[in-house]
């Protein structure tokens, strides 16, 4: 899959849904649950917020939702504390009036009046999520949003497994935020296939040294002392 048919494909999903919420537009990333299950490699939460800013895997329901969710996440590092909150709050408003003010400005001359995350836990894996930005266009989108919660959270719910099930394997949230590398993640995917070490070695140029550094590095990130164990781990957090 081309990464113009995977952008095609999910901003058709996620123009679908805002349609049938009635809201402005929808931001989605597929998210790790915590920072804290991946300390080994997220050291802080400034580090969190850098690796955030360089994410590829971010889609919209149109050009200008996903342009305002990039310029908002390059402030993500002076709103620790709110970005914080994403991840214990399955419902979050995001508050206009404790971000910089040079983002508030670009949020109201995109014509946002509210930001809402919904996030929502991936069925398919116990250490991810979907997270859903809502763009409302005035207040009373709001009320009237946060009223029918359940069918909202009920219908992300259904539009979260199709996205995974679909396009799962090529936006994965650990190799967009570089906890496992892309290369470790060749690695892993040839060792699920049932390839050994020099096989793997062989078909991706890699030394034998190199080879089970990669693998040290996954059992390492992912809490595996086997080769078994880390390919069971590996298939929890959707990398295989």
């Amino acid at each position: 899959m081309t990464r113009i048919s995977l952008e095609h494909g999910l901003t058709d999903l996620l123009r679908k849904s805002r349609d049938h919420l009635g809201v402005g537009d929808i931001c989605y990333c597929y998210d790790i649950n915590s920072p804290d299950d991946w300390r080994c490699r997220i050291k802080s939460g400034v580090k969190m917020m850098k690796l955030f800013e360089k994410r590829r895997q971010l889609f919209a329901s149109s050009a200008k939702a996903l342009s305002l969710w990039r310029k908002k996440a390059f402030y993500y590092n002076k709103m620790t504390e709110e970005v914080t909150r994403l991840f214990s709050l399955p419902v979050y408003v995001w508050p206009k009036s404790k971000m910089p003010s040079r983002l508030q400005l670009c949020i109201e001359q995109s014509g946002v009046a509210s930001l809402v995350t919904i996030s929502l836990p991936c069925l398919f894996s116990p250490k991810l999520s979907g997270r859903f930005m809502l763009l409302l266009d005035c207040q009373e989108q709001l009320e009237a949003l946060l009223e029918r919660m359940d069918d909202i959270e009920k219908h992300l719910m259904e539009l979260q497994m199709n996205i995974v099930i679909n396009y799962g394997d090529k936006i994965n949230p650990l190799v967009d935020y570089n906890i496992v590398t892309p290369v470790s993640a060749m690695v892993l995917s040839y060792l699920a296939s049932g390839e050994d070490r020099e096989d793997v070695s062989r078909k991706l140029k890699l030394t034998m040294r190199g080879v089970d550094y990669h693998i040290s590095l996954l059992k390492q990130v992912l809490g595996a002392k086997t080769i078994a164990q880390l390919i069971y781990q590996a298939g929890l957090c959707r990398l295989v």
